[in-house]
């Protein structure tokens, strides 16, 4: 038996996981037994628990795209893994339970220098943050790049690797309580009130000519970061978090600039298997030497996720709640 976190409805995440046993089924000769020793709970979580990717969700479904954990038994045509390996199962979500079976080949290596609490945030953030900068727009010393929602994990994340490659960024916050811990990482930070939309276009006067914006706030706002892009400047768009899409005047009004969305799990399941592991033992590297750093806000145990998600919801900065 195992427990499991389990979404039966769409909704509040709070009101819908529910915690219940199952029996763990026959392992199948093709798939490894993984034993979850630490999971996080991501934005993404909480949005396919709402129902909103609902056309390719089947109720009822564990949530949990980023958990880490260590094989515990192999079927008998498994010969890449063996049982101690640490691993990302990263195929689909599933995390939020004791075990997980899964195909070998949608699991990551884990290095042995990780923790398990930093094995278990070093996939979604670290990744998304890697590829948006290197993959997406380049990053190279001496560009000039604006990140909004800069204070919250991603962001701080996005903000340590430029540093590490010479890039001092344009960080853009929602209160004075984040200026403290940007200081001496950024170019400069903009006070963007949710309640005064003029806030950002009076920080971004007189930096025009950006090489790059990530943006994963959506709404208006996004017209008014395109507006500070040189001409090819690049606009990557990765997040909603004013819950508002990008008006259709935006394309219209910005025919100069490069956009694209990022979305890892597309970018992850595009890509060869081995070209995900190049690029997560890149992401690793900078976690082991601390370029990297996730800071853990609590951990409940998987039998308390009802009281994590009241912890984690609504998602704010200070650090990752984990079920371990």
């Amino acid at each position: 038996m195992q427990y499991q976190a389990v979404v039966r409805k769409f909704g509040l995440a709070q009101d819908v996981v529910e915690l219940e046993q199952a029996a763990l089924p026959p392992l199948r000769r093709d798939e490894v037994r993984v034993r979850l020793l630490a999971r996080a709970i991501n934005p993404s979580d909480i949005i396919t628990i709402s129902g909103a990717y609902s056309g390719r969700t089947t109720l009822p479904f564990i949530p949990g795209f980023e958990a880490f954990g260590v094989v515990e038994q192999c079927g008998e045509e498994v010969h890449r893994l063996s049982p101690g390996a640490r691993v990302l199962p990263v195929r689909s979500a599933g995390g939020w339970q004791e075990f997980k079976d899964t195909d070998p080949g949608w699991c990551l290596r884990v290095p042995d220098e990780l923790t398990d609490f930093e094995a278990a945030t070093s996939y979604v953030n670290p990744m998304t943050a890697w590829l948006m900068l290197h993959a997406k727009i380049g990053l190279r010393p001496g560009m000039r790049i604006a990140i909004n929602a800069a204070a919250s994990s991603i962001g701080s994340i996005l903000i340590s690797l430029a540093n590490a490659a010479g890039v001092e960024p344009v960080a853009i916050v929602r209160s004075e309580g984040s200026l403290e811990r940007l200081r001496g990482r950024v170019e400069a930070v903009i006070i963007d009130r949710e309640e005064n939309e003029s806030d950002l276009a009076a920080g971004l006067a007189g930096r025009h000519g950006l090489d790059a914006v990530l943006d994963c706030v959506g709404g208006v706002r996004a017209g008014t970061l395109a507006g500070a892009l040189r001409p090819g400047g690049r606009f990557v768009h990765y997040g909603l978090l004013s819950g508002q899409s990008i008006p259709n005047s935006f394309w219209a009004s910005h025919p100069d600039i490069s956009f694209s969305y990022f979305h890892l799990r597309e970018w992850v399941h595009s890509e060869a298997m081995d070209n995900v592991q190049h690029a997560y033992s890149k992401v690793a590297a900078h976690i082991a030497s601390k370029v990297i750093e996730t800071e853990i806000r609590e951990v409940f145990p998987l039998e308390s996720v009802r009281q994590a998600l009241q912890s984690a919801l609504p998602f704010r900065t200070g650090g990752k709640v984990l079920l371990a």
